[in-house]
């Protein structure tokens, strides 16, 4: 039996069966469509995928985005910093932070008050600028320096803050 198919299959390699060799070819193009087709197909789904997962990211971060301007916007709706008391609100804000050693000047200037501090962490920074944002005061204009301390950087903070209209 074995001796037969052997036969059959050269045979039908070698083209002495009429349109042996066409069929061939036929099936031996299906297969390779069907393997390309699967592959793509697969790739296809997992291009989907990976969309989907991305766009949740995203979905999930403008999420948070609405809420932390909601949040910030509750905090600081009620509370509006006339341009007469920049200087008290923020002394305030640097008290409660617990950074007076690192505030070095403040002083009135044309558009509002000018600040110096030094010796910050970023999150020192980060708590600052909040301050400032809960209490309707903005950062006209500013410069931040980085100063190399130990394995991590400080910070110099100069900045004229205005009171938002």
């Amino acid at each position: 039996m074995n001796k037969i198919d052997m036969r059959m299959i050269y045979s039908l390699i070698k083209g002495e069966i009429p349109g042996a060799r066409k069929t061939l070819l036929f099936v031996l193009a299906a297969i390779i469509l069907g393997c390309a087709g699967m592959y793509y197909t697969s790739s296809a789904t997992r291009i989907e995928q990976s969309y989907k997962l991305q766009h949740g990211r995203l979905v999930t971060l403008n999420e948070l985005a609405v809420q932390y301007r909601q949040l910030v916007r509750e905090r600081g709706a009620d509370i509006k910093t006339a341009a007469e008391d920049l200087i008290p609100v923020f002394s305030h804000i640097v008290e409660e932070a617990g950074m007076r050693d690192r505030l070095l000047q403040i002083s009135t200037v044309s558009r509002g008050i000018s600040v110096q501090m030094d010796r910050l962490y970023a999150e020192d920074l980060v708590t600052i600028l909040n301050g400032l944002s809960m209490y309707g005061i903005r950062v006209f204009s500013s410069e931040l320096r980085a100063m190399p301390y130990q394995d991590k950087r400080l910070f110099i903070f100069q900045a004229v803050l205005e009171a938002e209209n």
